[in-house]
């Protein structure tokens, strides 16, 4: 699968790049503000450990109390892995150190990331939604009248769906709860039960949900600085530059599933795609596509490598 994925990144890169200026490229890089860029990855990092912290946050809520420093080690190697692998696989590397290391049940391991995983992109659509409607008039004016409305409208039915949802499975959690004195018989329907049951209990659990959400909203502003500081590290004037960050950052999102970052193809492509309505040319998209390979690979590489050392002789991973 990730040779797979490296051919077609290689593909991609070469179709964007083709027909670049080159020579411009790394006039902009070379003239770049290194101090933006390493402020872009020390918030980046910031983000990461955020994340991390959120994981436990999670398990807690899951009703799986573990120590802090253990499972945001776990989670530094499932960032550092999300890098390379496609459809955040080191999520699922997560959930199994999670269950051998801490002997977490994989349903609450399961619950618990997913949680994470979906409160992150839950505040990401509220200030998404909060920056298009700010930004109403120049989102018409890139997108046009229809368009803009049918966006707006979209990531509204969206944020709606994925607060209803929240309450709907919580609901669900406690229809399917198991009653204390029934022995649940191991299978597939019981997983899926247990891990909806564990699901509910986090996102009803108000004191580590409080706290899960506040975290989200922080890390959520963090991410979309360390996007932005590629901006003025490259002395580029964006209109409504926080619109154009969200755009890259949202559509950057769907690009990884197939292209994983570390390979940087769904980086390249995102960036020239989205800056470009922004009037940002090609060789400035290019180059805020290295400074920002560089500022969100450095962090989970930093982090990530040690821990993941340390565990792959106990994994068998080669």
């Amino acid at each position: 699968m990730v040779p797979a994925q490296l051919v077609a990144s290689v593909v991609v890169i070469a179709l964007l790049v083709h027909d670049a200026e080159w020579a411009e490229v790394r006039q902009a890089v070379s003239q770049a503000h290194l101090g933006w860029l390493a402020l872009a990855a020390l918030v980046k990092m910031v983000g990461l450990t955020l994340h991390e912290v959120r994981l436990w946050t999670s398990l807690v809520a899951a009703g799986e109390r573990r120590p802090l420093g253990h499972v945001v080690a776990i989670g530094y190697v499932s960032g550092l892995l999300n890098t390379v692998l496609p459809v955040r696989g080191g999520d699922l590397l997560a959930i199994g150190l999670l269950k051998k290391e801490l002997k977490v049940p994989v349903p609450a391991a399961v619950a618990a990331v997913g949680m994470t995983s979906f409160l992150e992109a839950a505040l990401f659509g509220l200030f998404l939604l909060g920056v298009a409607l700010l930004g109403a008039s120049r989102w018409e004016e890139l997108l046009g009248t229809a368009m803009a409305r049918q966006a707006t409208g979209t990531l509204t039915l969206i944020t709606v769906g994925a607060v209803f949802g929240g309450v709907a499975l919580v609901l669900l959690a406690r229809r399917l709860r198991t009653p204390a004195d029934e022995d649940p018989r191991p299978g597939p329907l019981t997983f899926v039960r247990e891990t909806i049951t564990r699901t509910g209990d986090g996102l009803s659990a108000a004191g580590p949900l409080a706290l899960n959400v506040g975290l989200a909203t922080v890390q959520v502003g963090v991410v979309v600085f360390s996007f932005w500081a590629i901006l003025p590290a490259l002395q580029l004037d964006v209109p409504f530059s926080v619109l154009a960050i969200c755009g890259v950052i949202g559509v950057g999102s769907f690009a990884s599933v197939l292209l994983p970052p570390t390979f940087g193809a769904g980086t390249a492509a995102t960036s020239i795609f989205v800056l470009g309505f922004f009037g940002v040319s090609e060789p400035d998209a290019l180059a805020f596509t290295a400074l920002t390979w560089v500022s969100n690979t450095a962090p989970p590489l930093i982090c990530g490598l040690v821990p993941l050392i340390r565990r792959i002789g106990r994994l068998g991973l080669r």
